[in-house]
């Protein structure tokens, strides 16, 4: 663990979740407690480890997670581990143009699932990054995803 990364994670993390708790016209943005719920365990140049425990506005029908917020959660989470160190691109985490996610087994209502975050490349159009979730009981794997940004940082000014 590398503290100077858990701290460039969870500054962010804090940043956005200010900039996304705000309200327009319209009330309050998609996902805005993601990241205050998601808690930074371990992180280290270009990976970052969260813990994020599963509540009943985040299940299906069947008191499981459900696949929207699982998809919801590693969009937030690899989003966050652009920032385990400074970058000359990506200043604003980008947005998604493709994100794949591959669900393996339940994480029921209150467990806790440790989400394993890897960015793979960075460039100065493309971030590309990859998350493993697992139910930190068992260790057994509930989802696996692939997600891409596109980097917005000339569209951002000073919006953060």
């Amino acid at each position: 663990m590398a503290p100077q990364h858990v701290e460039s994670v969870q500054t962010w993390m804090k940043n956005l979740h200010q900039f996304m708790s705000k309200t327009d016209e319209g009330g309050q943005f998609h996902s805005h407690d993601f990241f205050d719920r998601a808690k930074v365990v371990d992180a280290d140049e270009d990976s970052a480890t969260f813990e994020y425990t599963v509540r009943k506005s985040d299940c299906n029908y069947f008191n499981n997670f459900h696949g929207g917020g699982i998809a919801t959660l590693i969009d937030n989470l690899t989003s966050a581990a652009l920032f385990t160190r400074p970058r000359k691109h990506f200043q604003y985490g980008g947005v998604s143009s493709d994100i794949h996610v591959t669900y393996v087994s339940g994480a029921p209502l209150g467990s806790t699932v440790v989400v394993e975050c890897k960015v793979v490349k960075v460039g100065s159009g493309l971030a590309n990054t990859t998350a493993v979730l697992k139910d930190k009981e068992t260790e057994r794997i509930v989802a696996t995803g692939s997600h891409t940004k596109f980097n917005t940082d000339s569209r951002m000014g000073a919006k953060l």
